[in-house]
């Protein structure tokens, strides 16, 4: 039987949704409805490590990751206007026109069959320029978080003899130390109780009912202590992500106020949203 009698009743992504809000706290009001969130966006990833059959694999999808990411971080520092340079802006503006222009006059020529025809004819008809640099800065994140990740795997798993026994139970105490010290701004901590049978902190306890509700049979007190001993100051304090002031406006904010992200971004391309 359970050690937690709550876990008889509610989905494993329920159980671990509460457990992150208990821990963080409940994640920002935001125009989607939770339960909608919880099916799309859950913020502890639980997924299993894709480790490579070989490490030839490994190396070879590390090396396209490190290559996409130098490709997006050219483009981006392509349209930075560093200096505050009237000119650029006044190039990015004539570029914004004519690209939009030449979108759109090869979407109309293309009838939209699926859902992806459909975005993509959404992206156009909004402003291509604009959004495609949107999809950009998005690509940077979504590949700078699959870069660490293979870096974790790389340490832990291809570059020693003997790889840890439970690479599945490090990985999920890193992924929630890593939760705890982006949102708090600190390293988590772990100790043991008075009594010596269970952990004393709030991120111990945390990771102790992860455990519970994914079956894990590990060490909590291992596995929290080199998580912890795994956290960089970049990951305890982030620079700022070019975005991250728009996300954290729409994140609070209602349909009706979200803003114009075209419009964000432009100014983050003049230089003065970093």
């Amino acid at each position: 039987m359970s050690t937690y009698p709550f876990m008889q009743e509610k989905s494993r992504e329920d159980l671990l949704e509460e457990i992150v809000d208990d821990l963080i706290g409940p994640r920002s009001r935001n125009a989607l409805k939770p339960s909608v969130l919880r099916d799309f966006l859950p913020r502890l990833d639980v997924s299993k490590p894709n480790i490579h059959d070989s490490k030839s694999e490994f190396v070879r999808e590390k090396t396209a990751v490190e290559n996409v990411l130098k490709h997006v971080d050219g483009i981006i520092k392509t349209f930075l206007n560093e200096d505050k340079n009237q000119q650029h802006t006044e190039m990015l503006a004539r570029l914004d026109t004519a690209i939009d222009q030449s979108a759109s006059r090869s979407r109309r020529l293309r009838i939209a069959k699926s859902a992806a025809d459909l975005a993509l004819q959404n992206i156009t008809q909004t402003g291509f320029f604009f959004n495609s640099l949107s999809v950009v800065f998005e690509m940077q994140t979504a590949y700078g978080i699959r870069l660490k990740e293979l870096k974790d795997q790389e340490k832990e798993y291809w570059s020693v003899s003997n790889r840890p026994p439970n690479y599945f139970a490090r990985t999920i105490a890193l992924r929630l130390a890593r939760l705890f010290a982006q949102e708090k701004h600190q390293k988590p901590t772990f100790g043991i109780a008075s009594d010596g049978n269970h952990p004393s902190t709030d991120y111990g306890r945390a990771l102790e009912r992860v455990y519970e509700v994914l079956r894990i049979k590990a060490s909590v007190r291992n596995a929290a202590v080199w998580a912890i001993g795994q956290l960089t100051d970049e990951e305890i304090n982030p620079p700022l992500n070019m975005l991250a002031a728009f996300d954290r406006k729409n994140a609070a904010s209602t349909p009706t106020d979200q803003g114009d992200k075209k419009a964000e971004i432009a100014r983050i391309l003049a230089g003065k949203g970093r």
